[in-house]
């Protein structure tokens, strides 16, 4: 099942490669997300918004390192147990995302179902690679 590591990874870099193209606008949202008001940019300096989309970039990234670090046998507990924590924090902000952009694209007018879809998808990408970590054995080291 280690794919699924792989899968989840890719998945994120389409966020990566979504948040890359944002800050080199200089735009707030994120690809299939909801509209941005042009009122939004208002509590934004010169440069912000885009620091702010490079900031989740970043964020992005560092959970391919994450599920990068998962294809690794451990054969420690405490690293294995950090990084299960850290990607089912992960699992948890995608499954978040996808109730509130699902959720609020059916209730309300604002849109933000496409996002909303990718983040679902993304959720259970990420909880997969995460169960696939948790079910495997350490490595014995003799």
């Amino acid at each position: 099942m280690r794919t699924m590591g792989y899968a989840a990874m890719g998945w994120t870099g389409l966020y990566v490669v979504s948040k890359v193209f944002f800050a080199l606008e200089g735009r707030l949202g994120v690809t299939g997300g909801p509209h941005v008001s042009p009122e939004s940019y208002q509590g934004y300096g010169p440069g912000e918004v885009a620091s702010a989309q490079w900031a989740n970039a970043g964020s992005g990234l560092l959970i391919i390192v994450f599920l990068l670090a998962a294809q690794v046998r451990f054969d420690r507990c405490w690293p294995r147990v950090v990084l299960l924590v850290l990607l089912w924090l992960c699992t948890a902000m995608a499954a978040a995302g996808a109730v509130g952009m699902l959720g609020g694209a059916l209730l309300t007018d604002r849109g933000g179902a496409v996002f909303g879809g990718y983040c679902a998808v993304w959720a259970v990408l990420l909880f997969l690679a995460t169960r696939d970590l948790q079910r495997r054995p350490l490595r014995v080291v003799t």
